[in-house]
């Protein structure tokens, strides 16, 4: 069974050891855990579950980040963006994933994309708006075969809007 789970304060080695298998930068995802101690990891989880639960920063938007499991292993990574302020809006989008090295190419990032935009639909979010570096050919036909279409590319980065 696949599906998605919140970010928790109990989160631990299984979270952290997959959050080592996706790069600082994969393909314009930010995995800020990569190569941190576990240490640094339960510090990191403290953060990002205060920002889950409102405590922002002034630049900040609302969001809610998840974890893709299979069958009880985590999977992959993702987060949702509860609206878009205009930095967001031209950078980036409401969507980020990254699926762990080890379980790329298994049709794991279609899956944490569709099941993200069902969160999406329960935050009342009609218009998904992500972004994805235009070299990254995978992410660019998974964003399309969940609904996405280009709105906008400046030659690094294609943006996609999917309406729910």
């Amino acid at each position: 069974m696949i599906y998605l789970k919140k970010l928790s304060l109990d989160d631990g080695t299984e979270i952290y050891d997959m959050l080592q298998e996706i790069a600082a930068n994969d393909n314009g995802f930010h995995n800020k855990v990569y190569g941190m101690t576990y240490e640094q990891f339960k510090e990191w989880l403290d953060h990002e579950h205060s920002v889950d639960n409102g405590n922002l920063e002034d630049w900040m938007v609302p969001q809610t980040s998840y974890w893709l499991y299979d069958n009880g292993k985590v999977i992959g990574y993702g987060r949702i963006r509860h609206y878009l302020n205009d930095n967001l809006a031209e950078t980036s989008g409401h969507v980020g994933y990254a699926i762990r090295q080890t379980e790329r190419n298994k049709g794991y990032g279609t899956k944490i994309l569709s099941l993200l935009l069902e969160e999406c639909k329960k935050l009342n979010i009609k218009k998904v708006q992500i972004g994805a570096n235009a070299n990254n050919i995978a992410s660019n036909r998974i964003i399309v075969k969940n609904g996405g279409f280009l709105f906008r590319a400046t030659g690094i980065k294609n943006f996609y809007r999917i309406e729910l």
